[in-house]
């Protein structure tokens, strides 16, 4: 069980296209442009920089997911699961359901190829 099945690539895929979600929303933040928000500074910024770190933190996660890094495995479920939990209480419309569903999908795939990130990295010191 060495290659990725198409399976792991979709996981992958869904962590990154998060990521780019978490992103704009920053983005959008940072250049004052979201419609729906507080007029405080502060929140805003706040709102700002939290949603940059998790696009990067989704981004670097990914990464180290790809060489089968068992925290990240483990980091990486927590995180996606944790803000699916934030969505879920957060304002709920359309928009917010699209996005658990982004959420939720790699979160199932992670789960059901948990073999494949668990186990030991070819090459890797005490792997077979």
């Amino acid at each position: 069980m060495t290659d990725r099945t198409p399976s792991v690539f979709a996981a992958w895929f869904f962590i990154l296209l998060n990521a780019l979600i978490w992103l704009t929303l920053g983005v959008l933040i940072v250049f004052d442009v979201h419609p729906a928000l507080p007029d405080e500074p502060l929140v805003k910024g706040i709102m700002a920089f939290l949603s940059l770190a998790i696009a990067g933190l989704l981004l670097g996660l990914s990464v180290f997911l790809g060489q089968r890094r068992q925290i990240a495995y483990f980091l990486t479920l927590g995180l996606l699961i944790i803000t699916s939990i934030l969505i879920i209480f957060d304002d709920f419309g359309v928009v917010d359901l699209v996005v658990l569903f982004i959420n939720l999908i790699p979160i199932a795939l992670l789960i059901k190829d948990r073999d494949w990130y668990l186990q030991p990295r070819p090459g890797a010191i005490g792997s077979r």
